[in-house]
Formats: C-alpha cells, sequence, structure tokens
C-alpha cells in the first residue's frame, strides 16, 4: 500500500512538472493576439472592404475572403500613393515598383486565405491586380501608425 501512495505521488509530481514546463514554453492566447492585429478583408466585384482602414506598427495579419463570383487576390504594397491612384500598365499596378508586403494570390470564389505581414508606419495601398481589376475599384488603403 505504501508503494502505491509513493507511486501515485510520484506520477502526480511528474504530471505537475511537464504542465508547468508546458505552460511556461506556449504563450497564451491572450499574449498572442496582443502582439497582432487582425483586419478582415472581403473581396468582390469590384470592391475590397476592410474591418478597419487603421492598424498599429507591428504584425498585422489579413483575413481575406473572397465573397465575390470570379478569382480575386490580395496584394499589400507599401507607398505614399493612394490605390486608386497607382500607375497602370496594362491593366495592372507594376507592383516591384513599391515594397510588397504580400499577397494571397488567386484566391477562388467562396475561398479564403490569411496573410501576416509585419507593417511599419506609413500608407498600404491594398489591390486586386489582376488585368483590369484596379482600374474598376478593386482598391483600398490602410494606414499604420
Amino acid at each position: 500500500m505504501k508503494r502505491t501512495h509513493m507511486a501515485l505521488a510520484g506520477l502526480i509530481g511528474l504530471m505537475v512538472l511537464a504542465n508547468a514546463c508546458s505552460a511556461a514554453s506556449t504563450p497564451s492566447a491572450s499574449t498572442a493576439s496582443a502582439s497582432t492585429t487582425a483586419i478582415a478583408a472581403t473581396l468582390k466585384e469590384y470592391s475590397i472592404k476592410l474591418s478597419a482602414a487603421t492598424a498599429t506598427p507591428g504584425a498585422v495579419t489579413f483575413t481575406v475572403t473572397n465573397a465575390g463570383t470570379m478569382v480575386h487576390e490580395f496584394v499589400v504594397l507599401k507607398t505614399d500613393i493612394k490605390a486608386a491612384n497607382l500607375p497602370l500598365a496594362n491593366g495592372a499596378v507594376t507592383e516591384d515598383e513599391y515594397t510588397s508586403m504580400g499577397e494571397v494570390a488567386d484566391l477562388a470564389a467562396g475561398a479564403s486565405g490569411t496573410l501576416t505581414a509585419t507593417l511599419t508606419a506609413g500608407h498600404y495601398a491594398i489591390i486586386c491586380n489582376l488585368p483590369g481589376h484596379v482600374s474598376q475599384g478593386m482598391v483600398a488603403d490602410l494606414t499604420v501608425r
């Protein structure tokens, strides 16, 4: 009986130690969410709707949903130029003229995707850069401050 109690006490001790180690190495949900700004984006012929027009510097996670009926994409460019004023060549923005922060490419109708980017203070143009989509209004602006 004494051995059973000692074995049980040892097992409980190991469980407490294992729980303490895993708790110390895993950030809590509140810690993780405090350092990331979440923005929902909805794409549809021919608009981009953001749940927020501003964000704080740091990690920004965009959850992008294509609510339209055709393929769209979500491109984030750092530039001082408003998204609607970006110059076009052959119906699209020449992305390599700007600092690309990432994209969710070729998002099928009804599909969703995510993009997490580390954004510094400034202006960001968000576009669907498929030919003809920017000129039809698939643009949004985001200010990070």
